[in-house]
């Protein structure tokens, strides 16, 4: 905590709020305090907090963040399935942080898929919470399992900012097998997404985090040479999936590909 207190000091306004907006299910009640503390310090005015509908607002003042005000929900998540779960409530702008019940710590998402994880959520949105995971998961065997467990189902609430790549695996390159049809509905949607890229972040309301490795992912699936990829390339095809798979007209036979490429980041 120590080493924490110091490291806060040196973050920038902006990058402070962002963590503590964005990234709160990170870090430990008292962390998330540390936090706050700091951002009531450095007394950064609304006029620093995100614009309305940017994400959560920055609590400062009155922000009381105890390890006792966040409840453990009753039942357990996969690797693959807490990263759903997450994506759910940070849309809903909850509270909450992710425990491991293996190591009994509090960490970010980078653990073996293995292993089962725990929600920890503010007392005052766990009825918001309970809500919005009873509409998509059951409860079976102590484990929330994904309702809708369909490829396309998975990667459309897939967490493209949850990924944690080592150094070692980003260096690797993996040889990957797709068929000419697969290419070219690959191919298809990527260089549209290149033409509406704009329009789709702001349709979509999000942020397109491999554009820049779109071309080169094409490049390389037209080359017809024997596809090394490495997983940001792998990740890149998946974004562009992402984007489309809830056409009406998205090709059914790629959910085995989609399926495929989901297994080399969750456990499917």
């Amino acid at each position: 905590m120590d080493q924490l207190e110091e490291a806060v000091k040196d973050f920038s306004d902006e990058y402070l709020l962002d963590q503590f907006t964005k990234h709160s299910e990170e870090y430990t009640p008292d962390a998330l305090k540390l936090l706050g503390e700091e951002i009531e310090r450095r007394k950064i005015s609304s006029a620093s907090e995100p614009e309305a509908g940017s994400g959560r607002k920055v609590r400062t003042g009155t922000l009381e963040l105890d390890s006792e005000d966040f409840m453990k929900l009753d039942h357990y998540f996969t690797h693959t399935d807490v990263l759903l779960a997450v994506a759910m409530l940070r849309d809903n702008n909850l509270l909450f942080f992710i425990g491991n019940e293996a190591s009994g710590d509090t960490i970010p998402l980078q653990s073996e898929a293995s292993k089962r994880f725990t929600l920890h959520v503010h007392k005052s949105n766990l009825e918001e919470a309970h809500r919005l995971l009873d509409e998509h998961f059951d409860k079976a065997d102590g484990l929330y399992q994904l309702r809708c467990s369909g490829a396309r189902d998975r990667l459309k609430v897939f967490s493209f900012s949850d990924i944690r790549i080592t150094d070692v695996e980003a260096k690797e390159k993996i040889e990957v097998v797709l068929s000419e049809d697969e290419k070219s509905v690959i191919i298809k949607y990527g260089n549209r997404l290149l033409s509406e890229a704009d329009q789709i972040e702001e349709q979509q309301e999000r942020v397109l985090f491999y554009y820049d490795c779109i071309e080169q992912v094409i490049e390389s699936l037209e080359s017809g040479k024997v596809l090394m990829m490495y997983r940001s390339d792998l990740l890149t095809i998946l974004e562009i999936l992402q984007v489309y798979c809830g056409e009406p007209d998205f090709p059914s036979d790629m959910d085995e590909t989609i399926s495929s490429l989901l297994g080399f980041f969750t456990e499917v």
